[in-house]
C-alpha cells in the first residue's frame, strides 16, 4: 500500500516554507508586534514595532518591554505584565498612551497572546495598533457635537433621532419636558409621537414623513404638539432619513424647533 507520509527531507521543507510565511507576514505586518518572555524581556519585535515606539532593536531586544513606558511608569508596567502573564484569563484589547522615543505622545490599542508548550506559557505576542489619528477624530467628534449642541440651546432648539428598523425614538429629557411629559414616561415609539401631534395635523404629518422615507428626500413640517394639560405647543422640524447600501431605511435624524406656544 503506497504511504502518504512526509519524509523528514519533505517535512523540513514544509517548517522552513512556512517560517518563511510567518517571517514575511511578521516583517510587512501594519501592527507593532513583539515577543517578551516571562519576565518581560522582549526577544523579538517587528519593524512596526520600532517605528511605532521611535526606538532601535539595540534598545528593545533583550531588554525589559517596560522601556517603551515613561520612566516613571515602568515599575508599574511590570507588575502589571507579571499579573497579566500568570493570570488565567485573557482580558480584551485596551487602549493606552505612550510616548515614543522622541518624546512625542501617541495612543494605542494593544492586544496579547500567549505561546505554549507543554501546557505552560512560555512567551507573550503583543500586538500593538496605533489609534492616534482614530482619537484625534473621535475628540474632534465630540467638542463639534458639544458645540452644535450650544448653538442648538441658544436657538431654543433639540435634536433627536428615530430608529426605523425597531420603531424607537430618543428624545432628550429637555423635549419631553418641553412636550409637557414627565421625562422616561414617554413611549418612545412613532406611534407614540404621533399621539401628541395635534389630531387636525396628524394625517398630514404621518403622510409627509412616509413621502420623505419612500423618496429618500429631506423634509420641514410645522405642527401642533397637544401638551397634557390641553395647551397647544407650535414647532417646526427637519429631518433626514439615512439608509444603508441596498436603500433600506435605517434612521431619521430631526432637529426641532419652538415656534411658540398657544
Amino acid at each position: 500500500m503506497e504511504s502518504h507520509a512526509l519524509k523528514k527531507p519533505q517535512v523540513e521543507e514544509v517548517f522552513q516554507e512556512t517560517e518563511r510565511h510567518f517571517r514575511a507576514v511578521w516583517e510587512a505586518a501594519s501592527d507593532a508586534m513583539a515577543l517578551s518572555a516571562p519576565d518581560g524581556i522582549v526577544f523579538a519585535a517587528n519593524p512596526a514595532y520600532y517605528q511605532l515606539y521611535g526606538l532601535t532593536p539595540e534598545e528593545v531586544i533583550g531588554k525589559n518591554f517596560s522601556i517603551i513606558f515613561p520612566k516613571e511608569d515602568q515599575k508599574w508596567a511590570e507588575v502589571l505584565y507579571d499579573y497579566v502573564f500568570k493570570s488565567p484569563t485573557i482580558s480584551p484589547s485596551f487602549e493606552t498612551n505612550v510616548v515614543r522615543g522622541d518624546g512625542t505622545e501617541r495612543f494605542v490599542e494593544s492586544s496579547y497572546s500567549f505561546i505554549i508548550q507543554n501546557g505552560e506559557r512560555i512567551a507573550m505576542l503583543s500586538i500593538i495598533r496605533d489609534i492616534t489619528e482614530r482619537k484625534k477624530v473621535e475628540e474632534a467628534l465630540l467638542v463639534n457635537r458639544e458645540k452644535l449642541q450650544l448653538v442648538l440651546e441658544a436657538a431654543h432648539m433639540n435634536t433627536w433621532d428615530w430608529d426605523i428598523v425597531s420603531n424607537k425614538i430618543l428624545l432628550p429629557a429637555n423635549l419631553e419636558a418641553a412636550f409637557g411629559l414627565t421625562p422616561g414616561t414617554f413611549g418612545a415609539t412613532y406611534e407614540a409621537f404621533l399621539e401628541l401631534v395635534h389630531p387636525e395635523d396628524r394625517a398630514m404629518f404621518d403622510q409627509q414623513v412616509k413621502r420623505a422615507i419612500e423618496e429618500g428626500t429631506d423634509y420641514k413640517i410645522e405642527f401642533r404638539i397637544v401638551r397634557p394639560d390641553d395647551t397647544m405647543r407650535w414647532t417646526a422640524i427637519h429631518g433626514q432619513v439615512l439608509y444603508d447600501e441596498a436603500g433600506k431605511p435605517l434612521r431619521m435624524i430631526i432637529i426641532d424647533a419652538d415656534i411658540q406656544y398657544l
